[in-house]
């Protein structure tokens, strides 16, 4: 009836499935459209009540209702509500020190709450939020209100009319605080074949406070104490100050820079030529030639070991286990660091080579024609 609203409408199933009573022709033509299931509310008052369901068939179709599957639903009636509330805005973010903000201005004063009366009666304001925190110039824009009970908890299920205000707040310059650039201050260089990955620094301004004056010859960007990259062979974090030009001026915020450096070995590529070959699991009985028989070896890595690296800590093996005599073979060549070189990547070339297995002892051996 006029005056109330269901309060439980988002529980209450929305199908139902309905048994018809039909002729076969009309059975094939029937669909879920032609059938209107329904609750007759009228007459009930506020409280909470179990209603059977009802089905109507399309006249067209000449079908009748055998059963409905729920046969009835619980629907819970309240008298529906409207009042007035108060409004208010607050900042929830304020403007950078640079500026400052005013007192939120807004010409609407109330605005109508409805709803179930058992939620309209807790909400007692309706408070919009204004994020200030990118805003440098005078804020005026829409603002969406809230509606919230005594402890700041929003009532869901109600509608606010309006919903969405016009907000102004007035913003100004801040005289006294200035917005200052940082720059942080490396000195120092890295040891020879280490490179700079990363360099990184949080924050990025700063905010000082001093006298007019002061804050009028201040330049827009400072430098922070050094930072000293000398000797440093790995990614590392430090802490630094800024550095003021004058002891007048004080750090409102961000007095702390954390710089974060990143480090790792330059990555080089050595190549050694005429690198002889050696053989493993080799026969005693038998002879293996090689084509060619030396190689280059190319080693990438860094470069700090990569310097110490040697012809000598250079091996390249052929395995040559289980070949057979009077074969040939192309066999791939495996490089071997004598040193515990971490090395990106190791190349042979040739990337193959030709190994002949020979057994001596089957040779044969050529003797003076002694009848001519």
């Amino acid at each position: 009836d006029e005056g109330l609203i269901i309060t439980n409408a988002s529980t209450l199933t929305s199908t139902a499935s309905v048994q018809l009573r039909a002729q076969r022709s009309v059975r094939q033509l029937l669909a879920a459209d032609d059938i209107t299931v329904y609750a007759d509310l009228s007459g009930l008052g506020p409280g909470t009540f179990t209603v059977p369901l009802s089905a109507r068939v399309a006249r067209d179709r000449r079908a009748t209702v055998a059963g409905i599957s729920p046969s009835q639903i619980t629907v819970t009636l309240e008298v529906q509500e409207s009042r007035l509330v108060p409004v208010r805005l607050v900042i929830s973010a304020p403007p950078p020190l640079v500026v400052s903000a005013g007192t939120p201005q807004h010409e609407v004063r109330q605005v109508t709450v409805s709803g179930p009366s058992s939620r309209v009666e807790r909400v007692v304001e309706a408070v919009g939020t204004l994020d200030l925190s990118a805003q440098r110039e005078t804020f005026v824009g829409d603002v969406r209100l809230v509606p919230l009970d005594s402890e700041g908890n929003e009532i869901r299920e109600v509608i606010l009319e309006p919903q969405v205000i016009l907000g102004r707040v007035e913003i100004e310059p801040n005289s006294e605080i200035r917005e200052v650039r940082v720059q942080p201050n490396p000195v120092g260089e890295l040891p020879e074949g280490y490179v700079l990955t990363s360099f990184d620094y949080e924050p990025r301004i700063v905010y000082i406070s001093g006298s007019v004056e002061a804050l009028s010859t201040l330049a827009g960007t400072l430098l922070t104490t050094p930072i000293d990259l000398s000797g440093k062979t790995s990614s590392f974090q430090e802490q630094v100050t800024v550095q003021l030009p004058n002891s007048e001026l004080v750090i409102v915020t961000g007095g702390t820079i954390t710089v974060t450096v990143g480090i790792d070995t330059q990555t080089v590529t050595r190549q050694f030529d005429r690198v002889d070959i050696e053989f493993i699991n080799s026969r005693s009985d038998l002879e293996y030639r090689l084509d060619p028989t030396e190689v280059s070896v190319l080693v990438t890595g860094p470069q700090p070991l990569l310097n110490d690296l040697t012809e000598e800590d250079v091996r390249v093996l052929v395995d040559v286990g289980g070949l057979q005599a009077g074969s040939s073979y192309q066999i791939t060549p495996v490089a071997s660091i004598g040193q515990d070189v971490d090395t990106d990547n190791i190349a042979v070339l040739p990337a193959q080579i030709d190994v002949q297995v020979i057994n001596p002892g089957l040779q044969p051996t050529l003797t003076p024609d002694t009848e001519r």
